[in-house]
């Protein structure tokens, strides 16, 4: 697999709007079948018929707001950190690990592309990726500024 490859990916899914089944399925070229449902998620899987990931879930709110893409590799042959420019998607933001996941335990790293929260989790030890989860928060709509602290009335 080619870094070129995942990253092309990751850059379509990234521009993705409107956040719905069938854009999701038109940008990942796979139909995507209903799996659950919830008053606040639908949910769906989707198998992809070649390229670096075998398939995934999709998750979608019924507001249309926000969305979880998981993508799962292909293995064999799997994708390792030389398959993936990680530097592509700016800063790293965090790394987490997380020893507790079997058999190795993983490590997740998050990055912002585009507005786009993206994350890579790695097998500890293997360096294996093990996931790539794309995630559209919902927008959060700002107040007016604070410019002062409003003071405790006096007792008089």
């Amino acid at each position: 697999m080619s870094a070129q490859s995942v990253n092309q990916m990751v850059d379509r899914l990234a521009r993705a709007a409107p956040l719905n089944a069938e854009r999701f399925a038109a940008l990942l070229g796979a139909p995507v079948t209903p799996s659950e449902d919830n008053p606040y998620w639908s949910f769906y899987t989707f198998k992809l018929p070649d390229g670096p990931f075998a398939g995934g879930e999709l998750r979608v709110s019924k507001a249309g707001d926000a969305a979880l893409l998981s993508l799962q590799p292909r293995d064999p042959p799997g994708l390792t950190a030389a398959d993936i420019d990680r530097s592509a998607w700016g800063p790293r933001l965090s790394l987490v690990p997380n020893p507790r996941i079997p058999p190795e335990g993983a490590d997740t790293e998050v990055y912002k592309k585009d507005g786009v929260k993206v994350s890579t989790q790695w097998w500890h030890n293997s360096r294996k990726l093990r996931s790539l989860v794309l995630e559209w928060e919902p927008r959060q709509t700002a107040g007016p500024p604070i410019t002062s602290v409003p003071r405790a009335a006096s007792p008089n």
